[in-house]
């Protein structure tokens, strides 16, 4: 009778657990956990020295997570980092985690200071994604609830999250045409690049009638300690109340509301 290991298997043989496997999605798990492991980005010739891999190899597992949001390149030095898209997969375990409960107090503060609706809100495939909201408390107010899906392009939160996926990402969202939701939408890739350049300068979007014609909105990126983007809070707004002039108010509340809930957040992992 055999004993210990997987019984009959022959000396030498694969357990069926690992030949069951696929080396290539392995080898993608393990270089996202190497990345939640650092301190900060790394280069691809770093992570091939750690995994034990060759540099192409890396490359293209590296490009192929990048595209899909779980990867973010820094355009500066092409080092690596987890990218918001992670967000997105372990958004059904959010409730387990309790985060909608650590963030709405704060959201709360940030809709007492501006009179408007807000959210907090993660990156999913090409659109943002609303995961908790407190109403404002203006009679007069947009409308927003938990799991509704608004496109990358058209709007302020969209916006500033797709600002932190890298440029190939960005690439890859504008092999694609950007749909036109109104006459105020951007469609020309061109641009909307420099629009992310901007928001990532001042430290938030703004979003003027570009999905809904007669709403506004403003948001900012929620990074943790080692500048890595979670996700994004947002005052949605009536456009009649979102005039030019207040944009840098309004921006500078959500970047406000925003570097508290990254470190509250951070102070949350810490304790666990």
């Amino acid at each position: 009778m055999a004993s210990g290991g997987e019984a009959g298997a022959a000396p030498g043989a694969e357990p069926a657990a690992r030949r069951n496997t696929i080396g290539s999605v392995e080898h993608a798990i393990e270089l996202l956990r190497c990345l939640a492991a650092a301190e900060a980005p790394i280069g691809t010739n770093d992570l091939a020295r750690r995994m034990g891999l060759h540099k192409s190899s890396i490359s293209r597992l590296a490009a192929t997570l990048e595209n899909a949001g779980l990867l973010r390149r820094e355009p500066a030095t092409g080092r690596f980092a987890l990218g918001p898209g992670l967000m997105a997969l372990a958004a059904p375990l959010f409730a387990d985690f309790a985060l909608t409960d650590a963030v709405e107090p704060i959201l709360a503060q940030f809709a007492a200071r501006t009179g408007e609706t807000c959210s907090f809100n993660i990156w999913d495939g090409r659109d943002s994604v609303s995961i908790a909201h407190v109403a404002g408390s203006n009679s007069v107010r947009a409308f927003s609830q938990p799991g509704r899906r608004k496109p990358g392009h058209a709007t302020a939160t969209g916006k500033i999250l797709l600002a932190y996926l890298g440029e190939a990402a960005l690439a890859a969202y504008c092999s694609t045409p950007l749909h036109r939701y109104t006459g105020s939408t951007i469609t020309d890739p061109k641009a909307l690049a420099e629009e992310l350049d901007l928001a990532r300068r001042r430290g938030y979007a703004v979003n003027v009638g570009e999905f809904e014609a007669d709403v506004g909105a403003v948001a900012s990126a929620v990074l943790d300690s080692a500048g890595r983007v979670i996700g994004s809070v947002t005052a949605t707004v009536p456009l009649y109340r979102f005039p030019p002039e207040r944009h840098a108010w309004f921006g500078q509340a959500a970047i406000d509301c925003a570097a508290e809930i990254g470190a509250h957040l951070g102070m949350l992992h810490r304790r666990r």
